[in-house]
């Protein structure tokens, strides 16, 4: 009798939902016949049986006098019924068993699960006791993440038990980080937006990596309350890590007495110099005499005087082969010691003093970056830390051999944005030969990348709204005027033709191909003609590249006129109203490799490029095989450790936002990391997804100006 009363809430909530069931079961029966139709049939029984169920429960079994129980009731039905169909659907593809079987101990848990979440959460016949209620909320989150991810797994594992296994693995992971880490945690506004909006991000990517499209989010209802499901797991875990990733930054670590670090703040350039010099030193004896991809092999090309692809895109404006489509100052920089190598008779020795030249100029300007860190009395711990990163990992270790724009342009930028830092605290003590070595920066960034003016300029007005000074005025206004006279008059005399047009338009014209693939009958025979003046519409649906605009882009009709161009928009405006979500769907593919850290692709370059080989010269590495495969083994343990995950595209991305984020605080401070984030930007207009060089910039200022990021940080405290 006891037992009985004891436990009589609980006996009575089992014999409502027997006697629901039953009703359910005879409903269904019965409109069933009535409507010819079993989904209409289980759709009114389900109404009629659960409204029953929730006057029983309301009423009989937990006699409660709460109010607005009703939309709580119905919200937890919806979400039973998702959850039980996702786990039964999901279970029978693991082990492949009666889904009847299955069925049974998944609704057992989930009963279980609705008694105490209407006992104590809907209808709040009692309070909860503290240790429960944290251990029932360690184990919901737990479970609310494990969903999210869960589908990744199913993505690369294929044996059915190992999937089990390494979900349950996954959910006691989660399990142990919420119950050390998941406090009282509370994010401002602007964090609770970003954590939603990455884990919105993550769900939409899986997706687009899956299907091409948005289907699996919003395709259908199931989707849609499936998706909201794991956007909600994605959202405490990365409310979590934001949360101790903000305290991090706040956090003032001692400076440890070290006679090592005592003696590196006294010396910081020359340290950081010897060991770049010895790490980037070790990779060029190896790869002697340095790596190249197809963009380096054409650069030297043109230097040498001989045709290459950039000329079948452009109308030159002269015989001579050298064009701007890559800076032609890094062209030069890497083409004449090459020209050199061959009149003594040596390609290698010429390549290799211009990996030498390459070498020089970035352990240079890091070195400089890094010494400025420990002179402006920031933690000297935190600028070791950044030199050792910056020599053992190896992505970039190869990355300062690999003759590619991006190399010394990301050193630059680096440098100039460091100089924003240094005009924004000492701004009152700045003269002219302060703002004179900003504008060379400045200018050696507009050089050395085509797209280099744009961050430079667009930093710089953000930086004279922020804190108006004529001399900035005129810093501006002479950066503007040497770029006009570098493009419009010393190309030109130099009879060096500049870039096409064509690179900038990576994202119209993938979204145009995309329609051409599949949805070609909205175009209009007069579309066709206008869209054929400009691209290769023959073709395209075949050449459409959802990861990569190049064969499309490509194909751009170089003799084009004005109008021609000004037509194609108007088509392509058009097109926005007829297929908005294909052009979605055309940009998101483009762009989805630099925002979902599951997305991963290859990174550094390393293989001997056989463009010259085959051009005839004599391109070659030396007889150091085993250490190179020692290295490039070792670069692939590097990217499955956790200190790889650093080099995650998608990471690098939101690091730089979420420490954007936190230098808007300091209202001016935000202007350092400006250059990163317009960086990032140009990635979504870039013609490839998921194309680490392009980040590069982007992950080398994260690293080398986090000393300063966390200073201010530390001093907000």
């Amino acid at each position: 009798m006891n037992f009985i009363i004891k436990y009589l809430t609980f006996i009575k909530y089992f014999l409502v939902s027997g006697l629901s069931f039953l009703i359910d079961i005879t409903l269904f029966t019965i409109f069933n016949k009535i409507f010819k139709s079993i989904i209409l049939g289980t759709i009114i029984s389900r109404i009629i049986s659960s409204f029953i169920n929730y006057l029983l429960n309301r009423n009989k079994v937990f006699k409660s006098s709460e109010k607005n129980t009703l939309y709580k009731y119905y919200l937890l039905v919806l979400i039973q019924m998702l959850v039980s169909a996702t786990l039964v659907d999901k279970l029978y593809t693991l082990v492949s068993i009666n889904p009847t079987i299955i069925k049974v101990p998944v609704e057992l848990l989930l009963f279980l699960c609705n008694y105490i979440i209407q006992k104590y959460y809907i209808f709040k016949t009692s309070s909860i006791p503290n240790i429960i209620n944290n251990h029932l909320k360690f184990l919901f989150l737990s479970f609310l993440s494990t969903f999210s991810v869960y589908s990744y797994i199913l993505l690369y594992i294929n044996n059915s038990y190992l999937k089990i296994i390494l979900i349950l693995l996954i959910y006691i992971i989660f399990l142990i980080f919420y119950k050390l880490l998941y406090k009282n945690i509370k994010l401002s506004k602007i964090y609770n937006l970003f954590t939603i909006i990455l884990s919105f991000i993550l769900v939409l990517g899986y997706s687009y990596e899956i299907t091409s499209t948005g289907n699996l989010l919003w395709g259908n209802l199931l989707n849609f309350m499936l998706s909201l499901i794991k956007i909600l797991g994605f959202y405490f875990f990365f409310k979590t890590l934001v949360y101790y990733f903000n305290q991090f930054l706040s956090y003032k670590f001692k400076i440890p007495k070290s006679k090592l670090l005592k003696e590196f703040s006294k010396h910081p350039f020359r340290y950081s110099f010897l060991l770049l010099s010895i790490f980037y030193g070790i990779y060029l004896i190896i790869y002697y005499p340095g790596i190249i991809n197809y963009d380096n092999a054409n650069q030297i090309k043109e230097v040498l005087g001989l045709h290459t692809r950039y000329l079948d895109a452009i109308n030159p404006i002269s015989n001579s082969t050298l064009t701007n489509f890559n800076p032609i100052i890094h062209t030069l920089l890497i083409g004449l010691p090459v020209k050199l190598g061959i009149y003594l008779n040596n390609f290698n020795f010429g390549l290799f003093i211009a990996s030498l030249i390459q070498l020089i100029i970035i352990i240079t300007i890091y070195s400089y970056i890094i010494s400025y860190t420990v002179k402006m009395k920031v933690n000297p711990i935190y600028s070791l830390i950044i030199l050792l990163i910056m020599c053992l990992f190896p992505t970039i270790d190869f990355y300062s051999i690999t003759l590619v724009k991006d190399t010394i342009y990301t050193a630059l930028l680096a440098l100039f944005s460091l100089q924003i830092y240094d005009y924004l605290k000492n701004k009152n003590e700045y003269h002219w030969n302060n703002y004179l070595i900003l504008f060379l920066i400045s200018i050696l960034v507009c050089l050395f990348r085509n797209n280099g003016i744009y961050i430079v300029i667009i930093t710089l007005l953000f930086l004279m709204f922020k804190d108006y000074k004529k001399k900035i005025v005129v810093l501006l206004m002479g950066i503007l005027a040497f770029n006009i006279f570098f493009s419009n008059i010393l190309l030109p005399t130099f009879k060096i033709s500049n870039t096409s047009i064509r690179e900038a338009l990576s994202v119209p014209f993938q979204q145009t191909a995309r329609v051409v693939k599949y949805n070609n009958e909205s175009l209009t025979k007069e579309d066709i003609a206008v869209i054929s003046k400009i691209l290769d519409y023959e073709n395209m649906a075949k050449d459409y590249d959802e990861d990569l605009a190049d064969p499309i882009k490509n194909k751009f009709n170089k003799d084009y006129e004005i109008n021609d161009l000004i037509n194609y928009f108007k088509v392509w405006f058009k097109g926005l109203f007829k297929n908005p979500l294909i052009y979605i769907d055309a940009t998101i593919n483009n762009i989805s490799g630099y925002f979902n850290p599951f997305e991963n692709g290859w990174k550094i370059y390393f293989k001997l490029n056989p463009d010259l080989p085959k051009a005839g010269f004599n391109y070659h590495y030396n007889n150091l095989k085993s250490a190179r495969n020692f290295l490039q083994n070792f670069e692939i343990i590097f990217e499955i450790s956790p200190l790889g995950w650093l080099t995650n595209v998608a990471l690098i991305t939101w690091l730089n936002i979420l420490l954007f984020l936190n230098l808007i605080n300091k209202k001016r401070d935000y202007i350092l990391l400006l250059p990163s984030i317009i960086s990032i930007l140009f990635c979504i207009l870039s013609p490839m997804n998921l194309y680490f060089r392009y980040i590069y910039p982007s992950f080398i200022i994260l690293i080398i100006l986090f000393p300063i990021i966390k200073s201010i940080k530390e001093t907000e405290k």
